[in-house]
């Protein structure tokens, strides 16, 4: 018999091959998570900004708040709109604040609120 000294070519590019594959896919799901890291932040941002709308509407008073729109500076720029719905109950409105990413983009986040107008 011949005894064995090392390890064969075909042997070599198998163990290559397999260790590409397995990096591959490891790139692959770190890429992706990085993806959702990003998503996650941006939706966060978005509620942020819908909180921030509303507490300023409850803070400064309700003058024509049912065409309050702007955006916020930071990249990505998001861009928010409310509107103002009155309820059976006096003095008792909905506070609806929608957050895009354009001016005519679709919703990333819709929050809404019923608050108490003095």
């Amino acid at each position: 018999m011949k005894s064995s000294r090392g390890m064969t070519l075909l042997e070599v590019l198998v163990a290559v091959a397999i260790l590409a594959i397995s990096f591959v896919l490891l790139i692959r799901t770190h890429i992706q998570s990085f993806t959702m890291i990003s998503e996650s932040e941006i939706l966060n941002r978005a509620a942020l900004l819908s909180e921030s709308v509303c507490a300023r509407i409850e803070a400064y008073g309700w003058a024509d708040v049912s065409v309050l729109r702007g955006y916020d500076p930071g990249p990505p720029r998001l861009f928010y709109q409310t509107s103002v719905m009155e309820s059976s109950y006096p003095n008792v409105r909905k506070v609806t604040v929608r957050v895009a990413r354009g001016r005519e983009a679709k919703p990333l986040l819709e929050i809404s609120r019923w608050v108490v107008v003095h």
